[in-house]
């Protein structure tokens, strides 16, 4: 008797089915987006680490229209890198921290701009406002780079309808870059060139509304200051081979008071840049409410240079002071080794006192002073042998 097996088969039927794989989405030279929406953009949490390298990532020409409503938290910061044609319109930008980072290097142990854009060219900023966490608006040391905007060495860079409000350091800083491959090296590879400020507003900076540290023409207009820590605009280079030229201020407003809090001058011209790259400065249609804690102005060449700085021109301005704190700027215009004309302006003193005096011009400056409109002062001032003061026609009211 034989036996028989049973085979028993296991049939597999196959369904043919497609399998989509998406590649990430890649935007176009010229293209207009949206932040990606896995970034987080209610200042819930710091979206820097995440935001920065998509801002890099993008190619020339591309504007990021950033939703309305729309807030991302950036305590480290947003640099970015040789961009070309960048446009970021709209948004808000918040850097809540208030210590610096454990350890940085090019200054960040002193705190982050919420954008620093190193070189590149044509990268404008509009619409946007940029919050710190500066709790009293004072100049905190340890955070003087916690700005709002910071350019390094960009060419034909434009900011427009811009709010910057309660950072520690600068509103906008204009710096050079440095260095080839190393732009931490002392060597200057270029300023900003052309750049274009229009409609901006500095509140409660801790340091400067405006730094014009290396900058080769800039076009300033309807800037509006206030509670700046020190200086509404300071044209201060940080080594010998910088400077400002080619700079016109046109249209502003400045109501820094002079208090514990907020000191220094409305315009000043100092630091150890050379005085051959300094010059050309108009600044003009621009209004003091209240003086602040020094002098008005302050041009100042550096002690090693030998050729003034300037020329600066002012026109039409509204200029006030009072007394200074600061021994060494006790006068309201303080010229040291400068060329500067101040024309059909005001210089007024709201709260005379007997330590009032209108200038002080010293090391081979020339003061011109053509149809102001000065009063309120206690003393016209000094110049020394090697400085000329030349006043022409306005009217000079003293205090009574």
């Amino acid at each position: 008797m034989g036996t028989s097996f049973l085979a028993v088969g296991i049939v597999t039927v196959l369904i043919p089915f497609t399998v989509r794989v998406e590649s990430p989405r890649v935007t176009a030279s010229g293209e207009t987006i949206a932040p990606p929406s896995s970034i987080p953009a209610d200042c819930s949490s710091d979206v820097s680490k995440s935001l920065s390298p998509w801002f890099n990532s993008l190619p020339p020409d591309t504007t990021v229209d950033v939703p309305s409503g729309a807030c991302y938290q950036v305590d480290e910061g947003i640099p970015l890198k040789f961009p070309t044609g960048l446009t970021v319109d709209g948004g808000t930008f918040e850097n809540t921290a208030t210590s610096p980072p454990p350890s940085g290097k090019h200054g960040t142990n002193r705190g982050y701009p919420a954008f620093n854009v190193l070189g590149g060219s044509g990268v404008t900023f509009e619409n946007m406002t940029i919050e710190g966490a500066d709790p009293t608006g004072a100049y905190t040391a340890t955070m003087a780079f916690a700005g709002g905007i910071e350019r390094q060495g960009t060419g034909s860079a434009t900011i427009s309808q811009v709010t910057v409000d309660g950072v520690f350091g600068d509103g906008v800083t204009l710096a050079p870059l440095r260095g080839g491959k190393d732009h931490e090296s002392g060597k200057i590879v270029s300023p900003v060139d052309n750049v274009t400020i229009s409609t901006l507003t500095v509140d409660g900076a801790g340091r400067m509304g405006i730094t014009f540290g290396s900058v080769n023409g800039a076009q300033v207009s309807n800037v509006s200051a206030s509670n700046v820590g020190l200086d509404t605009f300071d044209v201060e280079a940080d080594q010998g081979n910088e400077g400002a030229v080619n700079v016109t201020i046109d249209g502003c407003t400045s109501s820094s008071e002079a208090n514990s809090n907020f000191a220094r001058s409305f315009f000043s011209n100092d630091g150890v840049g050379s005085a051959n790259d300094t010059g050309d400065i108009t600044v003009e249609n621009c209004s003091m409410t209240e003086p602040q804690g020094t002098a008005a102005i302050q041009a100042v060449r550096p002690g090693d240079g030998t050729t003034p700085r300037g020329p600066i021109l002012f026109d039409d301005d509204d200029l006030s002071c009072e007394q200074s704190f600061s021994p060494a700027l006790a006068a309201c215009l303080v010229v040291q080794g400068s060329d500067v004309t101040i024309e059909n302006s005001s210089v007024s003193f709201p709260s005379p006192s007997s330590a009032d005096e209108v200038y002080d011009a010293t090391v081979s400056s020339s003061l011109t002073l053509p149809d102001d409109d000065v009063s309120g002062f206690s003393s016209v001032g000094t110049a020394d042998s090697t400085s000329t003061v030349t006043v022409t026609g306005g009217t000079w009211t003293p205090a009574t």
